[in-house]
């Protein structure tokens, strides 16, 4: 099927697209309000080194370095242990399965990114209280800087400090609604496309038949012609009937249901000599 059919298979099959579509976008959304709702509480920390003696290679190496194991070391049970073990505030019944459930959850929760050998590291923290979420983003903050966590660091040698507060989302962003909808109408369209593609119910040309229905043969069928022949229909079928021939019979000719016996009705002799013999059947010419 080339792109000119396919678009004319589209067109004529518009609703069944629509159809699949508008399901696919349903369930995305069945899907993504099934989901708890958690805000965001974005911060970022920098990474300084207080040595100037060291060249500027030598000091993005070294914020690489901490930057990328800070980020790494933040997803541990271990930092989540330090964080429940701390004295900072926050509710700490939303970690309170077991250790495999808690790490899970905690994965979740908590999101880090190193900026590389520019010294950034971006912690962001997903609750479903925003309240909540600011408070954890607290918690992790000062247990980095502090140096409590499970990451020791020499302060003279590095120091970390909080260049952005924790920031709250306005609304929540997890699950995104907007891109699971736009996920769910694009698979939609083409989940739409792809079924009328391949179960397609209408033939378009005659090409298209015969790549739907491969190297079959053609069937001709005629109507039972009245007085001139017949145009034949052509339709494609698995078996091919060629020895038919139309017929011309016309309309006027007498049709008899059964036989009939004809009786010869004598004519009159109209040259006879007139007379009034008779009987008057005679006059009267019956």
């Amino acid at each position: 099927m080339d792109t000119k059919d396919f678009i004319q298979l589209a067109k004529k099959r518009k609703m069944t697209v629509i159809s699949i579509t508008l399901i696919f976008v349903i369930l995305s959304l069945v899907v993504t309000l099934a989901q708890p709702l958690k805000y965001r509480a974005k911060s970022r920390l920098l990474i300084l080194q207080p040595n100037t003696a060291a060249d500027a290679y030598a000091v993005a190496r070294s914020n690489q370095y901490v930057g990328g194991l800070i980020s790494e070391v933040i997803y541990s049970g271990a930092f989540l242990d330090a964080l429940n073990s701390s004295q900072f505030v926050f509710d700490r019944n939303y970690f309170s399965g077991t250790y495999k459930q808690n790490i899970k959850e905690w994965k979740k929760t908590v999101f880090a990114k190193s900026g590389g050998d520019t010294g950034v590291i971006d912690i962001e923290i997903y609750h479903t209280s925003p309240e909540e979420a600011h408070n954890i983003a607290l918690a992790v903050n000062q247990l980095i800087i502090s140096g409590q966590s499970p990451y020791k660091f020499n302060a003279n040698q590095t120091k970390i400090s909080v260049i952005d507060q924790p920031v709250v989302s306005s609304y929540p962003v997890k699950p995104n609604i907007a891109i699971n909808l736009a996920l769910g109408l694009l698979f939609g369209f083409l989940s739409g496309c792809s079924y009328i593609y391949l179960f397609p119910k209408e033939r378009l040309s005659e090409k298209l038949a015969q790549e739907l229905f491969g190297n079959q043969e053609i069937k001709v069928r005629y109507r039972e012609p009245s007085f001139k022949e017949a145009e034949p229909a052509y339709i494609p079928t698995q078996n091919i009937s060629t020895d038919y021939e139309p017929k011309i019979v016309p309309d006027n000719l007498p049709i008899y249901t059964q036989e009939e016996e004809i009786v010869e009705t004598p004519m009159p002799n109209f040259n006879a000599p007139f007379n009034f013999q008779g009987n008057i059947r005679n006059v009267l010419g019956e």
